[in-house]
């Protein structure tokens, strides 16, 4: 049995003025209602393995469709079991994807990663004298210690987040920050920014790079918006896994 595979809403009209292959080699194709349409291909009503081959088959799909017109990207493994259903989605949620669109129309996404090497702890070892005062109290020493350098490490971390915020280009939208993802990596940023201020917003990241040779900067994109929308779709009574 086949349903169909969502990759995101545009706006409607024009129709898909190039011809783009999806999931299983299967084409491309719009579903419209109204001023709105899903983009989408015909699926077998079975998930797709969560591996680097589909996931960027489901991102190239969106980047091609990205070239002519903007995209509200859906989740991967995003199914349907009929036409009907996407079309009762595009109904429900007109609003929302008319505002995200208008919101979106002429940006794109870029990623950034910024690593660096955290600050060492000189204190990391527990007092000797406190070795003689019990387990208790030298687990409570340890713990202290501990909390002593993860406030250190956060301090540290925050100071150089400021700085980095105050030489930042001023070129994009709209931000999303993500603070200490891991030890090694201070922060991860996703920009909405201007088509045309692309290049500019890239010379602004290698100045920066300039400013902070201590870190290291790692710019992805352009991409479509995935971390300013809220999801191309809500769970529905027709959609799989329902």
């Amino acid at each position: 049995m086949e349903g169909i595979y969502l990759y995101g809403i545009v706006a409607f009209p024009p129709p898909l003025l190039q011809q783009i292959v999806g999931l299983g080699r299967r084409p491309v194709f719009l579903v419209p209602q109204g001023d709105l349409a899903a983009v989408v291909s015909r699926s077998p009503l079975t998930l797709w393995p969560v591996d680097e081959d589909h996931l960027t088959l489901h991102e190239t799909v969106l980047e091609e469709v990205m070239i002519s017109r903007p995209v509200l990207p859906a989740r991967f493994n995003t199914l349907f079991r009929t036409e009907d259903a996407a079309i009762a989605l595009l109904n429900e949620r007109a609003r929302p994807f008319r505002s995200a669109l208008e919101r979106v129309t002429g940006k794109v996404e870029l990623g950034l990663r910024v690593l660096w090497e955290p600050p060492g702890d000189s204190a990391t070892a527990v007092d000797q004298k406190t070795s003689d005062e019990g387990p208790g109290t030298e687990y409570l020493h340890r713990r202290l210690t501990e909390e002593r350098h993860r406030a250190r490490f956060r301090a540290a971390g925050e100071r150089l987040i400021q700085e980095l915020q105050a030489s930042f280009p001023s070129l994009a939208g709209e931000s999303r920050l993500q603070r200490f993802p891991t030890e090694r990596l201070l922060l991860t940023g996703a920009y909405l920014v201007e088509r045309d201020r692309v290049d500019a917003f890239r010379e602004g990241v290698a100045k920066i790079r300039e400013e902070f040779p201590r870190l290291s900067f790692l710019l992805t994109g352009p991409w479509p918006p995935y971390h300013f929308v809220n999801g191309a779709h809500d769970e529905t009574k027709d959609t799989l896994g329902a």
